[in-house]
């Protein structure tokens, strides 16, 4: 873990304290966990008998706090795919029981409710001698951003689902490495849309946030790997992640795009690693600034 980083909660506790924040996750995946849902989520009840029996836990699991350039950002491992899934299931999904495919590992959340943040400001406006929180709430929840909450949630597996034996790392190595990617990519993610919401190149957005994710990992750049992450090469398109970010008419000649996005990858790892003060979020930040593709 980085000076840039610092974690929060490990093992068991991790579900316990995103509870106390998110009372929905104690809402187990049910076809009638709906009011269930909705008052937790909406009014903070925790729901009677409160329990997470819904999850497994792990002791691998970790919530960390990443400072960026655009301000600090909540992550949570999940180490059990079981676990990954149910939380998927209760937040994203209001609690009903639709299949997560497999095809995703990770997924940002904004504006969630922190009940937690709300409870003390609850304490706070008491303690000074207020009488009418009701009317104090109203007032409070109308600021941006006032008692909302973003947070990237990853699980295990092997990045892009490349298998070891198709990286320079051994099978103990590389799942602690797909995880340091995933984490690091999702933030990247996060820090653009935070600084330049509006400028979105769908391929190139994923371009650089493996840039970070790799930095963030490995402390260098390979571009043969992130050539592997995307599924392209010097001749055009080998199967990989790339066909997912493309509209009908970018599909229809993936191959040159394919062909593109390689020559960008190549050009990265000429530049990357040349200006180490601004760090891997501060490359993002040029790379984003001066895109070498327009995808």
């Amino acid at each position: 873990m980085s000076d840039r980083e610092s974690c929060v909660e490990r093992g068991h506790a991790v579900l316990v304290s995103l509870a106390h924040r998110f009372p929905q996750l104690y809402v187990a995946p049910g076809d009638d966990a709906g009011e269930a849902h909705r008052l937790a989520r909406l009014r903070g009840v925790v729901p009677p008998n409160a329990n997470l029996d819904h999850f497994h836990g792990s002791a691998d699991d970790e919530l960390r706090v990443v400072s960026t350039p655009a301000g600090p950002v909540e992550v949570v491992f999940l180490k059990e795919r079981a676990d990954f899934e149910t939380f998927l299931q209760v937040v994203g999904h209001k609690s009903a029981p639709v299949p997560i495919a497999r095809t995703v590992g990770a997924i940002t959340y904004c504006g969630l409710a922190d009940w937690s943040e709300i409870a003390a400001a609850h304490e706070r406006y008491l303690a000074s001698g207020g009488t009418d929180w009701s009317s104090a709430f109203a007032r409070l929840a109308k600021e941006p951003g006032a008692f909302r909450t973003e947070l990237v949630v990853i699980s295990e597996g092997p990045y892009s689902n490349v298998p070891a034996g198709q990286t320079p790392y051994d099978e103990d190595a590389w799942l602690p490495i797909s995880r340091e990617i995933r984490l690091h990519h999702e933030c990247a993610h996060v820090v653009c849309r935070r600084t330049m919401p509006d400028d979105i190149l769908p391929v190139w957005d994923e371009v650089t946030a493996d840039v970070v994710g790799l930095l963030c990992a490995t402390g260098g750049y390979d571009a043969d790997l992130a050539a592997r992450f995307l599924g392209v090469a010097v001749d055009g398109f080998v199967g990989g992640r790339l066909e997912e970010y493309l509209n009908d008419d970018q599909a229809g000649c993936i191959d040159r795009v394919a062909a593109e996005v390689y020559g960008a990858l190549r050009q990265i790892a000429q530049t990357c690693g040349q200006d180490d003060v601004s760090g891997p979020f501060g490359y993002l930040l040029r790379l984003k600034a001066e895109p070498l593709l327009r995808y």
